[in-house]
């Protein structure tokens, strides 16, 4: 292979990955079976990546649908694709993997759809698609959560390189820059380090307290600064907030409110993430949990405002905690809880496992280094949560 030809998106342990995409497709048959289906086909980019261990199908990166699709038989795995992509897929994106996916190539002009090609190579009609079967899309968010220690490393890793960049972009921070050139230089950092910005919010100042999901705009920074990333890589989206705060004159100091109300909400994240190390318990429960700990607060009605957050992987929510939902946490997974009080937010990624004793862990991922912490006691469990940083010009 000409390596000046054919490059990598990302570092991968190729006998690794091949042993992960082995273990999901045992998953995968095991869903044949159950759905009796001759054979199933996966065009959502989560999907995609997730069998594929961070194969890209999207080559437009707004939609969920992507260029090629996977097929899965009992026997065997096939890219469908054209021949625009088809040597890509082959060459690139399924390093590690050779071998064990073959190709099915249109014309690019007269191409098939996906549901075409799988029955023509099933020669069955007993044939589901995901972006097309809700019943199947459900069945396989069940199993893309629980995640394997190669795939738990691939997020440490994210995480790890996640928490450097937003703490390193916080503190480049200046009043009077927009909250665009603000984005610009996240991107480019998280770029850099094959990290793929999937959201990407900046808010300054009263934005911070009017949007949520606050868009960069030409708004400039005078104290307060919100920063948000869903950074992608292997499929994998580590999500984190932080939330800056900037004084220029001597002595000044951030708002006694504010750092309440960042307290308060550090709490809640504190409170579901003590409830996430036991398995088995369903979301709708989880959210009881976050409404309890807002009022102990008190800031009862704040969860109004915004989702909570809940299981995270290959996307950035798997599934959000309401009065509603009926996924239930689990060990191996990974978790974004993240509670916000009019002005604030706190959000970070967390791995839940149990370790060699059958102890429940639970290992915040999204770490910037020397970030001031807040420390909570919640019940047994002490956990640190990113507080505001003050910085002073």
């Amino acid at each position: 292979m000409n390596d000046l030809k054919y490059m990598d998106a990302f570092e991968h342990d190729f006998a690794k990955r091949k042993a992960d995409f082995q273990r999901k497709l045992v998953a995968l048959r095991a869903v044949l079976k159950e759905q009796s289906l001759d054979a199933l086909v996966l065009s959502y980019g989560v999907n995609f990546s997730w069998l594929t261990n961070g194969a890209r199908n999207l080559i437009f990166t707004g939609s969920e649908v992507g260029v090629a699709s996977l097929y899965v038989d009992a026997t065997r795995v096939v890219v469908l694709t054209n021949n625009i992509e088809g040597h890509r897929f082959l060459n690139e994106e399924f390093r590690g993997l050779e071998g064990e996916i073959t190709s099915l190539e249109d014309q690019w002009y007269e191409e098939r759809s996906a549901v075409e090609k799988a029955k023509f190579l099933a020669k069955s009609e007993k044939v589901a698609e995901d972006a097309s079967s809700p019943v199947l899309e459900a069945r396989l968010g069940e199993v893309r959560t629980p995640l394997s220690q190669y795939e738990m490393d691939i997020f440490r890793q994210l995480g790890h390189e996640c928490g450097e960049v937003i703490g390193e972009v916080a503190r480049s921070i200046l009043p009077g820059m927009t909250e665009w050139q603000i984005a610009g230089v996240l991107t480019g950092k998280l770029q850099a380090r094959a990290i793929e910005p999937v959201v990407l919010l900046v808010a300054a100042d009263e934005r911070v307290n009017t949007s949520r999901h606050a868009l960069p705009t030409t708004k400039r920074v005078k104290n307060k600064v919100m920063l948000v990333v869903c950074g992608r890589r292997a499929g994998l989206i580590l999500n984190v907030t932080r939330m800056i705060y900037i004084t220029t004159t001597p002595n000044a100091t951030v708002p006694e409110d504010l750092l309440r109300r960042h307290e308060a909400a550090t709490y809640v994240e504190a409170a579901v993430i003590a409830r996430t190390r036991t398995a088995g318990i369903k979301g709708k429960d989880m959210f009881k949990t976050l409404q309890e700990a807002y009022a102990e607060k008190g800031y009862a009605d704040e969860w109004k405002l915004h989702h909570q957050g809940g299981c995270t992987g290959y996307q950035s929510r798997e599934w959000v905690a309401n009065p509603s939902v009926e996924r239930v946490t689990g060990t191996n997974q990974a978790y974004t809880w993240n509670p916000s009080i009019t002005g604030t937010k706190s959000e970070d990624t967390i791995l839940c496992y149990n370790d060699a004793a059958g102890k429940a862990v639970i290992e915040l991922i999204s770490v910037s280094p020397d970030w001031p912490m807040i420390k909570h006691t919640i019940g047994d469990f002490v956990f640190e949560k990113p507080a505001i940083l003050h910085i002073a010009l």
